[in-house]
C-alpha cells in the first residue's frame, strides 16, 4: 500500500515556534485593546456617533447606487450572458445530436473569438465522423453481402459461445428463418463443441453431419487477433450430398463395372482349361463350349461397347447433326427391323398412325437408336402373347413418342432408378445385359433437348415415352 504523503508536520520545532508567537500576539492585542478602551472609551463612545452618521450616509448613497446599476446593468448583462450562452447551447445541441448518430447537423461559423473557433472545430469532426461512419457502414454492407453470397454457410462464436455472425446460405441449409433456437438441439450442440474444440486445440477442427438427408461437412477454425489471442471462432458449412452421391455411384459404377466383365472371363475361363487340357473328347459337347464361349465373349464385346459409347456421350459437349425428321417414317422402320424376332417370341409390334405428320428437330440416328434400346427392352421382359405398340402425338409445342407393352411391369420403387447406370429391376435376368441401355437412351434424349421418362400400372403394362422439339419441312 503506498504511504500517504504528509504535507505538515506539527511535531517539528519550527511549527512549534510559529504556533506560540501567533497565539503570543492574538493575546497581547486583546490585552492592549482591553487596556486602550479603559483610558480612551469616553472619548471612543462621543466619535463613534459621529462616525454613525457619516457611515449611515454613505449607506445611503451606497444603496441608491446600488439600486440605479441594478436597473441599468441587469438587462445590460442578461443581453450579453446570453449572447455568450447562445453559441455554447447550440454547440451542446450539435454534440447531442452526434452522440445520437446525427452527424449532418452542423453549428453556426459566424462567431467570433474562440467561440466561433470551437463551432468551426465541432463542425470539422462532425464531417469527419460522417465520413468515417459512412465508411464504416458501407464495408459493413459489402461484407455482408459478401457472406449472404457465399455458397458455403458461415456462422461465428465469441469466447463465451455466443453467435455474433451468421449468413443466409446457412439459414437456407438449416431451414431456419433468423433464431437458431429453431435447430436441433443436439445438432446446435455439435456445433458449439466444434468452436470450443478449435479454441482448446488452437486450429482448425473437421466433421461432417447429417440434416434432413443432406450430408453436411463442418470446418472450425479459430479467429485470432492483431496480438494473435484468440477472440472466438468461425463455422463454415459445406453441402457435400451431391460429392457423396458422386463418391458412391463411382464406387457402384466401378463395382459393377468389375462383376460385369469378370462374368463373362470367368464362364470363357471355366470353358477353355477342359478344352486346353483335351478333358473334352466328344466334338459335339466341344461345339457346344465353343458356343458358349462365343456367345460370352459376344456378351463382353456388347457391354464394351456400351460402356464406350456412354462415357463418350456423358464426356463429349460436341453437339449431334440436327435435322427435321418425320416421326412416323422411324416407328415403321423400327417395326421392319423387329418383326422378325416380335414373330419369334409370339408377340406382335404395332405402330398407331398419327392423323398428321410429325415433324421433329432431331437427329435420325440417335432417335433410332433411343428406340431400338426401348422396343429391345420391352422384347426382353414382355410375356409371350403381348403386344408392343409404338405410337407419337403433338402436345403443348413437343412431340411425344411412346412405346407401350401390355406383358411386364415395373414396381413403383424401381421407376425412380430405372435409368442409372447397370440398374436391373429384374436380377434374374443377368445374361440379358449389362442395365445400360436405358442410360445411353437417355443421354440421348437428354443431347438433343428431350426429356425421357416411364410409366408403369405394377401389374402387365409399362410404357416409355420421350419427347422432342417440333419443327416443320421447308
Amino acid at each position: 500500500m503506498k504511504k500517504r504523503e504528509k504535507y505538515l508536520n506539527i511535531s517539528s520545532s519550527f511549527v512549534k515556534i510559529i504556533f506560540i508567537v501567533m497565539v503570543v500576539f492574538i493575546l497581547a492585542s486583546i490585552g492592549l485593546t482591553i487596556a486602550l478602551y479603559s483610558l480612551y472609551g469616553n472619548y471612543i463612545e462621543e466619535k463613534i456617533k459621529i462616525t454613525n452618521t457619516i457611515i449611515f450616509g454613505v449607506n445611503t448613497g451606497i444603496l441608491c447606487s446600488m439600486l440605479i446599476t441594478l436597473v441599468v446593468v441587469c438587462p445590460i448583462a442578461l443581453y450579453a450572458s446570453r449572447k455568450m450562452a447562445s453559441p455554447l447551447v447550440e454547440m451542446k445541441k450539435v454534440a447531442i445530436a452526434m452522440s445520437e448518430g446525427n452527424f449532418s447537423v452542423r453549428a453556426k461559423g459566424n462567431y467570433s473569438g474562440e467561440a466561433g473557433q470551437l463551432a468551426v472545430t465541432l463542425n470539422q469532426l462532425a464531417g469527419e465522423l460522417s465520413k468515417t461512419i459512412t465508411s464504416l457502414m458501407i464495408e459493413g454492407d459489402l461484407l455482408r453481402q459478401i457472406l449472404n453470397s457465399m455458397s458455403d454457410g458461415l456462422l461465428g462464436f465469441d469466447l463465451e459461445q455466443k453467435v455474433n455472425l451468421k449468413n443466409t446460405t446457412f439459414e437456407k441449409m438449416f431451414e431456419i428463418k433468423s433464431d437458431l433456437q429453431e435447430l436441433e438441439e443436439p445438432l446446435y450442440e455439435m456445433m458449439k463443441e466444434i468452436s470450443l474444440a478449435a479454441i482448446e486445440n488452437q486450429k482448425t477442427e473437421i466433421t461432417t453431419c447429417s440434416f434432413k438427408e443432406k450430408s453436411i461437412l463442418i470446418s472450425g477454425s479459430p479467429i485470432r487477433s492483431e496480438d494473435n489471442s484468440i477472440v472466438g471462432t468461425v463455422l463454415l458449412f459445406r453441402d457435400i450430398t451431391e460429392a457423396v452421391r458422386l463418391e458412391q455411384t463411382r464406387k457402384d459404377y466401378v463395382a459393377n463395372v468389375s462383376h460385369e466383365l469378370r462374368s463373362p472371363l470367368t464362364a470363357v475361363k471355366g470353358l477353355i482349361i477342359p478344352l486346353k487340357e483335351g478333358m473334352v473328347k466328344d466334338d459335339e459337347k466341344k461345339n457346344h463350349f465353343y458356343e458358349i464361349i462365343y456367345n460370352e465373349v459376344e456378351r463382353l464385346n456388347r457391354l464394351v461397347n456400351d460402356l464406350f459409347e456412354l462415357s463418350r456421350l456423358q464426356s463429349s459437349n460436341a453437339p449431334f447433326d440436327m435435322q427435321v425428321v418425320e416421326v412416323s417414317n422411324i416407328l415403321y422402320d423400327q417395326q421392319d427391323k423387329f418383326q422378325i424376332l416380335v414373330e419369334e417370341k409370339n408377340m406382335q409390334l404395332i405402330v398407331n398412325k398419327s392423323e398428321a405428320p410429325i415433324y421433329v428437330k432431331g437427329n435420325i440416328d440417335r432417335i433410332g437408336q433411343v428406340l431400338t434400346i426401348l422396343i429391345d427392352n420391352a422384347l426382353k421382359f414382355a410375356k409371350e402373347n403381348s403386344t408392343i405398340t409404338l405410337s407419337a402425338r403433338k402436345e403443348k409445342g413437343r412431340a411425344l413418342v411412346f412405346v407401350h407393352n401390355t406383358g411386364s411391369m415395373i414396381k413403383k420403387e424401381d421407376l425412380p432408378f430405372i435409368f442409372d447406370r447397370f440398374y436391373k429391376v429384374d436380377i434374374s435376368h443377368k445374361e440379358e445385359g449389362a442395365g445400360l441401355g436405358l442410360s445411353i437412351a437417355k443421354e440421348v434424349i437428354t443431347r438433343m433437348g428431350g426429356n425421357i421418362r416411364v410409366e408403369s400400372n405394377g401389374k402387365n403394362e409399362t410404357c416409355f415415352s420421350f419427347d422432342l422439339e417440333l419443327d416443320v419441312l421447308i
